[in-house]
């Protein structure tokens, strides 16, 4: 699902965190974060209370495929949310 199939689904709020809020505040917030936590190869990455992912999704991207990064989130539908993106990413 790409960002404008999820814009047009606004009844899930997931995807509306995901399409509004990760692009304005939390994408910035997990580069920042990121740099100064500076993970190297061979790391383990748990980032809890996740949301749609975006921390550990910009994580696995700098550490490359031999990633150990873990996202967990109590709610299913930021889960399910981050699934489809990072399939699609």
């Amino acid at each position: 699902m790409d960002q404008t199939e999820r814009q047009t689904s606004a009844g899930n709020p997931a995807e509306v965190y995901e399409s509004f809020f990760v692009p304005a505040m939390f994408a910035p917030l997990a580069a920042l974060l990121l740099e100064r936590m500076s993970p190297q190869p061979g790391d383990h990455v748990l980032d809890v209370a996740c949301g749609t992912g975006i921390v550990a999704r910009r994580a696995a991207d700098m550490l490359g495929a031999g990633a150990h990064v873990v996202g967990l989130d109590p709610s299913p539908a930021m889960l399910a949310v981050a699934r489809t993106v990072s399939a699609t990413e």
